[in-house]
């Protein structure tokens, strides 16, 4: 797997997600342990209510959630029991009510570790699934010659778009692994329409139009890319701006941006390089055929940012001739 497609995954995959049960070393934790511990004994020291100890227990479970070494829970420990053995009560009542306290802490910290080791184990499962499905998804690319390199062509593309809307980092990444499985739903597509040397027949275009939604069925159980909106993207990326395309006829801004942004990659990657049945488009030709298909096939605004970046990297300056059997279009991927 290439270095780029490994790191994104990496990145979207861990992203801004954390374990609900178990909470990093941030600082604004220890600040939040530390105001509670003070309320608690602050509370206990004004008011000799019995009760009061209980409070103790709220620091108890923060302090277990916080994800620090064992030397350093020790010492926490340590201090929270001295401290609590000098604000409650000074006898038996008050070595209780550590005891009590660190019991509290331990427990809360053993069952967050469990859930913590569990969901990193499931994080790891998701990961191991992204790279089998990638690898799936440049399998189905290489059954075809013709389009050895497409997915990452179409993820090279959607990035730059991406960037150039000016989309969060997050969201660029998201649409970039969404590129780079977009067509995973043709694991399920047969052989001979895949690599058929002419034009679809309408029933062969049915069963080919089937792929957006087989593919979202194979990434809609895995919680991150739903997260991201990836598996939306997989599934909306042949719908139309005008309500013609395909699975769902999706209109406008009914259609996910992502899936809006894969639509304008995914056909222009198709038109500049050769097929089958046809030969490649000139890249200016292609872009011609973005202007005159936006507001229609293309969202206006994506179809614009895409032109941009293809002017901005030097592919419309030169006029290809004839018309229609350019040079190779560079891509963005590589």
């Amino acid at each position: 797997m290439e270095l780029e497609e490994r790191e994104s995954i990496q990145r979207c995959m861990q992203g801004q997600a954390y374990c609900p049960v178990n909470l990093p070393r941030a600082i604004w934790f220890w600040v939040a342990f530390a105001l509670v511990s003070a309320a608690s004994a602050a509370a206990n020291l004004i008011w000799r209510d019995p009760a009061l100890p209980t409070l103790f227990a709220i620091p108890a479970i923060y302090l277990g959630l916080i994800r620090i070494p064992v030397p350093a829970f020790a010492a926490a420990n340590a201090a929270s029991c001295a401290l609590i053995a000098f604000v409650a009560e000074r006898d038996a009542g008050g070595i209780v009510t550590a005891a009590a306290f660190l019991a509290v802490s331990c427990l809360v910290r053993r069952v967050a570790a469990t859930s913590f080791r569990h969901y990193s184990q499931k994080r790891q499962y998701e990961e191991l699934f992204m790279d089998t499905m990638l690898s799936f998804a440049k399998s189905i690319d290489t059954r075809d010659p013709y389009t050895a390199f497409h997915s990452r062509n179409v993820a090279g593309y959607a990035k730059r778009i991406a960037e150039e809307l000016k989309l969060p980092a997050a969201q660029t990444e998201a649409v970039y692994l969404a590129g780079l499985i977009h067509d995973i739903g043709k694991i399920g597509t047969p052989e001979h329409i895949l690599s058929k040397e002419s034009r679809l027949t309408e029933e062969e275009y049915e069963i080919m139009k089937r792929h957006p939604e087989a593919g979202y069925d194979i990434v809609k159980n895995i919680a991150r890319l739903q997260e991201l909106g990836i598996a939306d993207m997989v599934r909306h990326h042949h719908e139309r701006v005008d309500g013609k395309g395909y699975p769902h006829g999706l209109r406008g801004d009914a259609i996910p941006l992502g899936a809006r942004i894969l639509a304008a990659a995914d056909a222009f990657d198709a038109m500049t390089t050769n097929r089958s049945y046809r030969q490649k488009l000139a890249v200016e030709t292609a872009a011609e055929e973005l202007r005159r298909h936006s507001g229609t096939q293309f969202d206006p605004a994506v179809a614009e940012a895409f032109l941009r970046t293809l002017a901005r990297d030097g592919k419309l300056q030169a006029q290809e001739s004839p018309r229609g059997q350019a040079a190779p279009a560079q891509t963005a991927a590589g």
